[in-house]
């Protein structure tokens, strides 16, 4: 009889203790499940970054496609507002056949969201949290710069101000909005803090010339995206303000002084290339009238020098220390003090000149200086 005491004691000890490891089992089975249920909400709402094309991701979510964030998880299955970009459900698998299942944790509990940037579960008597961004602004007012060019690789110039750059994207209540700019002389712009994640499109059109560059840009989250637009045609090329080959490129041909006897001139360059650039010398070659430089400066600071004797048409001026300008920069040359002879002599009027010149990287580009009086 002891015996048989001392064997049902134990049974009970082990069944006690069996039950206690299936409830800690159960208990982190449910903790497991809940915790990929809400990631999969989270991925529903903001995108699957798992989901990579051609090296770019391609879903977005809710928030790609609408510009907001849901205002409760049924917009995740049932189309808020009668959308036009909604392009839901956006939950897959098990979430699909039990339909409400979704907004349940796995102890039963509704999940806590009510449109902000984290989902809660409450059911195992602690909370969990998943928080799937780090503000709001992050997911829906983000940055987009980039640059237009030719086919040639020239930027607009002068003809700046005859270039649309557009972008379009959702408006966070079911529509597409866009927003349009004009790029700098030397082709750069911006859109900031403004476009929400997600693929939208991007065009440049110039009027006059009805030509159109267009394409689909990945934005993503608390980034400032590139986008380079290029037309398929070389419409600033040859002579017009920007033209030339090379990594050195005319961006504005008006850098000259105001008054006087136009015996100075000046035109502003960028660097096109995408690697630096050391420049140690410049050839300015012009057809008339038959003139001589004192003075090259670069950006302020004389990079050469003479005036016995001075530089001609054809000539080369080696800089007295090299200037390097980085991918993307600016810089303005000023050529000065033209004169009738290699010596001085009189004024020359450089009005109106067409200059062709070459940098000692081989960029070439041509300058019509127009009316430097003005």
């Amino acid at each position: 009889m002891l015996e048989l005491i001392l064997v049902i004691v134990i049974i009970g000890i082990l069944v006690s203790v069996a039950a206690q490891s299936m409830k800690s089992s159960s208990e982190n089975e449910r903790f497991d499940l809940t915790t990929r249920e809400m990631e999969s909400l989270a991925r529903a709402i903001i995108g699957d970054e798992r989901l990579i094309s051609n090296g770019y991701r391609v879903d977005f979510g809710y928030v790609g496609d609408i510009g907001a964030l849901p205002s409760d998880l049924d917009a995740l299955t049932t189309n808020p507002g009668g959308f036009a970009t909604w392009n839901g459900p956006y939950l897959r698998g098990d979430f699909v056949e039990n339909i409400d299942g979704f907004k349940n944790d796995a102890w039963g509990s509704p999940y806590s969201y009510g449109g902000g940037i984290a989902i809660q579960s409450s059911g195992n008597g602690s909370s969990i949290t998943k928080q799937f961004a780090n503000n709001i602004a992050d997911l829906t007012s983000n940055t987009v710069v980039g640059f237009v060019r030719d086919a040639a690789g020239t930027p607009p110039g002068d003809s700046a101000s005859n270039v649309a750059v557009t972008i379009f994207y959702p408006d966070g209540a079911g529509s597409v909005t866009n927003s349009t700019t004009t790029p700098s002389r030397a082709g750069e712009f911006e859109f900031s803090s403004l476009v929400p994640i997600g693929i939208h499109r991007i065009q440049a059109v110039v009027s006059g010339v009805n030509d159109t560059s267009s394409k689909y840009l990945a934005i993503y989250p608390a980034s400032v995206s590139l986008a380079e637009l290029r037309f398929p045609e070389a419409i600033w090329a040859g002579g017009a303000p920007g033209g030339g080959s090379g990594g050195i490129i005319l961006v504005d041909s008006t850098q000259y002084f105001p008054g006087g006897d136009c015996e100075d001139v000046g035109f502003s360059i960028t660097n096109s290339s995408g690697s630096p650039i050391d420049l140690t010398s410049i050839i300015l070659t012009w057809p008339s009238p038959t003139a001589y430089y004192r003075r090259v400066r670069y950006d302020g600071g004389t990079v050469w020098q003479g005036t016995n004797p001075r530089k001609g048409s054809g000539e080369i001026a080696l800089f007295s220390t090299p200037r390097t300008i980085q991918p993307g920069a600016t810089a303005i040359i000023r050529i000065e003090g033209f004169k009738d002879a290699p010596t001085g002599g009189n004024d020359v009027n450089m009005a109106n000149t067409v200059f062709t010149v070459t940098f000692s990287d081989g960029s070439t580009f041509t300058v019509n200086m127009g009316n430097c009086s003005n």
